[in-house]
C-alpha cells in the first residue's frame, strides 16, 4: 500500500457518502461472528447478495477481501474513486486482470475507519495478516476514558493505530504510537490520514520502547501486547510469574520513566494462569508497578483458551527456538507443565486480564474485579 494523502481523503469521503459504517453495522444483524470478532466468511455471502451493486462490490472488496471483474468494479465505482484507491495501491490487478486489495480490508470500528490485514480464518487471505484486528482490539478500545483532552499519550503495539487515533478523537493532545512491525507502522499511518488524524498522531517503528527519546513523557499510555510469546525466547521461565505476557513483563521496568507524575493508563495482559480471578502473573506485574508509586485495578475475564491449549502452544514456541530439538523442548515443556500442578500454588484456568494503572493515588495496591460476578465488590489487597 502506499500512503498517499489526497488518495485517503478521497476515499474517506466516498466511505462517508455511502454509510459505510451503518450497512456494515445493519449487515452484522445478518452473520455469525468468529472467535477473532470478524464475520465468519460464510455468513457474509449471502448478506452480501442482499445489497444494490455499488455496496455489494465494496464489501465484496473491503469486507471479504475477493477479487471482482474489471467491468463490475468500473460501474459500480466512481472514477476519481476508483483512481484513488489504484492510486494508493488499495486496488491491485491480478493475472486475470480482476481488482482486489493487496490483502488488505477495511473495518469500521469505534467510529473509525481501519485498513487492517485479512485475517488468516479467511479463505480470501493471500499473505500473512501483519496488521491484525480482532477481538482484543475492541476490548482495549472500549476500556478507555471518554476524554483525555489536552494529554500526552504513548500507545505502545499499536497494531492497526485504534488505541492512538482513538485517543486523539477523545482530545488527546499529541500521541505516539510504537508497533515492531513494519507493514503495520505504515498502515497505522495510512489510517491517521483515512480519519483525517495525522496532524495529532505519530507512528514509530520500535521494538518496545525503543524508538522513544529518554526525555519524552507522557500522561496516559495503552499498551495491548500479543498474547504471544508467552515465554521469554531464551531461558526458561522459573516461576509461574514468568509465563503469559512476556513483551509486557520486558517493557515494564523502562515505561514507568517515560510516565508523568499523575500518569495513568490501560494496559492488557492476555492469556495469564491462576486461581479464582487472581494470576501469578498480575500479582507480579501490580508490586513492580506499586514500587514505582502505581495503583493497578483489575478486569478479569476467564481465557476461552483450555490450560491444555495453552500447553501445547507453548511446546511450539519452545520448538521454535533456533537450535531447540523436539526432545529437549517436550522435557522443558514438562517442566512448565509440573508448575501448574504445584499445592501450594494452584491453577483453575488461564485469564485475560484489563489493568488501569494510576501514578500516585493513596489507595491499595491492588484491586481485583471479576468481569461478569455476582458479586458487587472489589476483592482489594
Amino acid at each position: 500500500m502506499k500512503i498517499d494523502h489526497a488518495s485517503l481523503t478521497t476515499l474517506r469521503n466516498y466511505l462517508d457518502e455511502m454509510m459505510y459504517s451503518l450497512m456494515d453495522f445493519r449487515m452484522s444483524f445478518h452473520v455469525e461472528m468468529s472467535s477473532l470478532g470478524f464475520p465468519t466468511i460464510q455468513s457474509l455471502r449471502p448478506a452480501l447478495r442482499q445489497l444494490d451493486s455499488a455496496h455489494s462490490v465494496l464489501f465484496r472488496l473491503f469486507r471479504i477481501g475477493e477479487s471482482v471483474d474489471d467491468e463490475s468494479i468500473r460501474s459500480a465505482l466512481p472514477g476519481s474513486v476508483f483512481e484513488a484507491l489504484v492510486q494508493s495501491e488499495l486496488l491491485i490487478q491480478n493475472e486475470t486482470s480482476e481488482w482486489r486489495t493487496p490483502s488488505l480490508l477495511i473495518v469500521p470500528a469505534e467510529g473509525l475507519y481501519l485498513i487492517v490485514g485479512i485475517p488468516p480464518i479467511y479463505s480470501t487471505a493471500s499473505r500473512p495478516c501483519n496488521t491484525g484486528f480482532d477481538v482484543s482490539s475492541s476490548i482495549v478500545a472500549r476500556s478507555l476514558p471518554v476524554s483525555l483532552s489536552g494529554l500526552r499519550v504513548l500507545d505502545i503495539c499499536s497494531g492497526s493505530g485504534i488505541q492512538a487515533l482513538l485517543c486523539a478523537r477523545r482530545g488527546a493532545e499529541f500521541v505516539v504510537g510504537l508497533e515492531l512491525n513494519e507493514e503495520a507502522v505504515s498502515t497505522a499511518r495510512a489510517n491517521a490520514i483515512l480519519n483525517d488524524l495525522d496532524t495529532k498522531v505519530e507512528f514509530r517503528q520500535s521494538d518496545k520502547l525503543a524508538a522513544l527519546d529518554e526525555s519524552e513523557r507522557f500522561d496516559f499510555v495503552v499498551c495491548n501486547t500479543p498474547s504471544a510469546p508467552m515465554i521469554s525466547q531464551t531461558g526458561e521461565p522459573s516461576c509461574l510469574e514468568e509465563i503469559g505476557n512476556v513483551v509486557l513483563l520486558d517493557l515494564l521496568a523502562q515505561l514507568p520513566r517515560h510516565l508523568q507524575p499523575g500518569a495513568r493508563g490501560v494496559v492488557s495482559a492476555w492469556r495469564s494462569f491462576g486461581f479464582e480471578s487472581r494470576t501469578y502473573q498480575l500479582t507480579a506485574i501490580a508490586s513492580q508497578l506499586a514500587n514505582e508509586g502505581f495503583s493497578t485495578s483489575a478486569y478479569i475475564d476467564q481465557a476461552p483458551n483450555t490450560i491444555e491449549s495453552l500447553m501445547r502452544g507453548l511446546q511450539t514456541e519452545i520448538e521454535r527456538r533456533p537450535g531447540m530439538g523436539r526432545a529437549d523442548a517436550r522435557a522443558m515443556a514438562n517442566r512448565l507443565r509440573e508448575q501448574l500442578h504445584q499445592f501450594d500454588r494452584p491453577v483453575d484456568a488461564a485469564y485475560n486480564q484489563l489493568l488501569f494503572i494510576e501514578h500516585g493515588k493513596n489507595e491499595a495496591a491492588l484491586s481485583i474485579y471479576p468481569l461478569l460476578s455476582t458479586t458487587h465488590s472489589a476483592a482489594t489487597h
